[in-house]
């Protein structure tokens, strides 16, 4: 495995310079998702793509998955060609391509692979991110995309993604020539499982690259219109000397960070595939060809180059005009460092479809509701269909049966009002239930997490089929919910003033408690330094429970103990979804 990622130049790169300096919990990153095989050969079996589209190509069927997980040779006592491929991703065995990186970076990364939002418009607002006291934790989030996307574009980390990519490639083309053996006995039409790797990983990788991009310039924009705005329409007090005042200066401070961050991501958040095994790179470039480098040393300064000369032209053509036209009006300083703000951005706006082409389809779902619909209109044909959802145990009972039901109906309408900004999310919402089980009523002792996971394992975790017929949705099986009496209270009692203990709003509202059944706390889990003090549970606000925390379990890129990192600084150790370092800071204060 290799050291930590280090910027050498990290001063000459502010916005993202604090990002690399908090890596102070080192983990191990497997550049390449495990998940991702798994749901690559649910594609090859006839899944839609990340993007939802479904190509008319010929896939595997139902008969030919045993040889994927038999013995390679046939007939041998080899391991299976899905276990080199697990093993390629990241072992012990082969362990070269691993990678240590920072945790904040790392857990980022795992939410961006699978096309997850960073945070939602409700959580943005939430946690009031648009407004101008909190423009530097904003910027944070922004830039924390723009830090994962620098990791994944170093050179170490480009070739070890782009060599596990050709070594999957390699066992890929292997499985087909088995299965193409028996298909040509049968008369059947012949399968590329290497064509279809490199097919579902180049969608994939446009959906991480195009989802990540869209939501820092969504937001980029939105930061930058009130300060536009104000910019343009401010009387100076140094009206007509050629100075700034100071509040000149602070919004065009502002409005040259969040220039900064978006030309970043214009040439940062892009996985080139240059030298990626049955790859064919699109023919449609526009613009001058040092901006295609898979290089981002080269590439960086050649896209920032280009949209200062893009800049110069459309100011030097605005001047002329003026001046063709007539027009000797005297623009007030507010009008004219706002012209040459919007020259920049005209210029950008070129510079960026050059390079990126046409920005994506606003319509596009979240990879893990596309997957989620998929399967239960597979369940639906075979006639198995249930709602999908999570357990969720009721271990407090000093409440009067109204005091709970009124509890029970805010918990479910604050779980449930979730999905603002996650496009897709109307169309799952209806398939997302809760399953209540109540300890008492089964004799657990009031905050017994351990009672109600022998309870989940038994009956949930079993695998009988007996078992399965009594549940009424299809529960997720590595996380339950529970609610003791500090949730309880979260939800009933005064919250004090969030200022107060360095949180944003949104920050300290009502949680449940998130248990890992699996967890065995004596003998911990299997890397410890990764998660430290992690005891098989965290608290999690109520309104992260489906759009963030169950999408990433449904999404396989996440644990709790995973998460636990990013809740453990937190005044009460509530996870309040992807964290900045200055709001860490904030809560060690």
């Amino acid at each position: 495995m290799s050291g930590p990622y280090l910027h050498l130049e990290a001063a000459r790169k502010p916005v993202t310079a604090v990002h690399v300096q908090a890596q102070d919990l080192l983990v191990v990153d497997r550049i390449l998702e495990p998940q991702t095989a798994a749901k690559f050969f649910g594609f090859a079996f006839g899944n839609p793509l990340p993007n939802g589209t479904r190509p008319s190509i010929p896939t595997l069927v139902e008969e030919e998955l045993a040889i994927l997980y038999g013995s390679y040779p046939p007939d041998s006592n080899g391991k299976s060609i899905m276990d080199r491929i697990m093993a390629r991703i990241g072992s012990d065995e082969d362990s070269g391509r691993l990678c240590g990186v920072g945790k904040n970076i790392q857990s980022l990364k795992s939410r961006l692979w699978e096309g997850i939002t960073p945070l939602s418009d409700q959580r943005w607002q939430e946690k009031e991110l648009h407004l101008q006291e909190n423009f530097d934790q904003a910027c944070q989030h922004l830039s924390a995309v723009l830090a994962v996307f620098e990791y994944l574009n170093t050179q170490r980390v480009q070739e070890n993604l782009r060599v596990t990519f050709n070594l999957i490639y390699d066992l890929c083309e292997e499985l087909e020539k088995v299965i193409n053996k028996r298909r040509t006995e049968t008369g059947v039409e012949l399968v590329s499982v290497a064509s279809l790797w490199t097919m579902y990983m180049t969608a994939h990788l446009e959906v991480v690259t195009q989802r990540a991009h869209k939501w820092v310039t969504q937001h980029v924009d939105s930061l930058r219109a009130p300060l536009m705005q104000e910019l343009l329409s401010y009387q100076s007090s140094f009206e007509g000397i050629g100075i700034p005042d100071s509040r000149q200066w602070q919004l065009m401070d502002a409005l040259h960070v969040l220039l900064e961050i978006s030309v970043r991501a214009d040439y940062n958040i892009m996985i080139p595939m240059e030298g990626y095994k049955g790859y064919v790179p699109p023919g449609n470039s526009s613009g001058p060809p040092e901006l295609y480098t898979k290089d981002v040393t080269e590439r960086g300064p050649a896209y920032s180059q280009r949209v200062k000369h893009v800049s110069h032209q459309i100011m030097a053509k605005r001047i002329i005009e003026k001046f063709s036209c007539g027009d000797k009006s005297k623009q007030t300083s507010g009008e004219s460092y706002h012209d040459s703000a919007m020259d920049q951005l005209i210029a950008q706006e070129q510079a960026r479809r050059e390079m990126r082409g046409d920005s994506i389809d606003a319509t596009l779902q979240e990879p893990w509701i596309v997957a989620t619909l998929a399967r239960m209109e597979y369940l639906k044909e075979i006639g198995s269909f249930k709602v999908c959802g999570l357990a969720i145990y009721r271990l407090t009972y000093g409440q009067s049966e109204q005091e709970w039901k009124e509890f029970v109906q805010n918990l479910e309408t604050s779980i449930f009002a979730w999905g603002a900004g996650q496009t897709g999310s109307d169309t799952i919402k209806p398939y997302l239930k809760l399953h209540w089980i109540d300890g008492k009523e089964l004799g657990f002792a009031e905050g017994d997490t351990e009672a109600a996971k022998r309870h989940f394992n038994e009956t949930f975790n079993d695998n009988s089929a007996e078992n399965e017929s009594k549940i009424p949705l299809v529960l997720q099986l590595n996380t339950f919910l529970v609610i003791d009496s500090a949730s309880f209270a979260s939800y009933t009692t005064k919250a004090e003033d969030p200022t107060s203990s360095g949180m944003l709003p949104g920050d300290s509202t009502g949680f449940v408690l998130a248990v890992d059944p699996a967890f065995d706390p004596v003998n911990g889990i299997s890397r410890p330094d990764e998660s430290p003090d992690y005891n098989g549970h965290m608290r999690i606000l109520g309104g992260l429970v489906w759009g963030d925390l169950y999408a990433q379990l449904k999404s396989q890129s996440t644990e709790l103990d995973d998460l636990w990192p990013l809740a453990m600084h937190h005044p009460n150790q509530v996870y309040v979804g992807p964290v900045t370092p200055l709001q860490v800071l904030s809560w060690q204060k």
